[in-house]
């Protein structure tokens, strides 16, 4: 019985570890990061109120496309993994593409809408930290660009 109580203990303890809180990732966009980039544009109440409402109604448009994409990319794994090589395939890889660009489309215009609210000064501000983001990373600023675990270290 000692050694049975003994052997769950040495395996809960790893379960534990890995069960506890995790480090927040370094270079994920942090909530304080956009509170920091909102100081620096110096927007006014009435900025702010437009931001807010286009942030809103964005990400109202995105959802549902966002949920579609992930559907039309089930559907495609189940063709994949089933080797169906038909017409069924091709237009579930167009499926894929069209939302995809359409989520593109309405980023950009929603991109553009945001630049249309600033000032000159705050969009030099604003492109400056867009483009500040980092050479080789992901473009919402996720992971390190080493590839998986850090390995491929870039090449200098």
């Amino acid at each position: 019985m000692k050694k049975m109580t003994t052997a769950i203990i040495l395996l809960a303890i790893p379960v534990l570890v890995l069960a506890g809180p995790r480090k927040k990732m370094k270079n994920h966009p942090m909530p304080e990061k956009r509170m920091d980039m909102c100081e620096q544009l110096n927007l006014t109440d009435e900025q702010q109120e437009k931001m807010h409402d286009l942030k809103v109604a964005h990400q109202k448009e995105m959802v549902p496309l966002q949920a579609d994409l992930k559907l039309a990319h089930l559907e495609l794994e189940e063709l994949i993994r089933d080797g169906d090589i038909s017409k069924k395939m091709d237009a579930a890889i167009k499926k894929v593409n069209d939302l995809k660009a359409s989520q593109f489309e309405k980023q950009i215009k929603h991109r553009l809408e945001v630049g249309k609210i600033l000032t000159d000064e705050q969009k030099a501000i604003w492109q400056k930290h867009r483009t500040g983001r980092g050479k080789g990373r992901h473009p919402k600023g996720h992971g390190d660009g080493h590839g998986m675990m850090g390995e491929n270290p870039p090449s200098e």
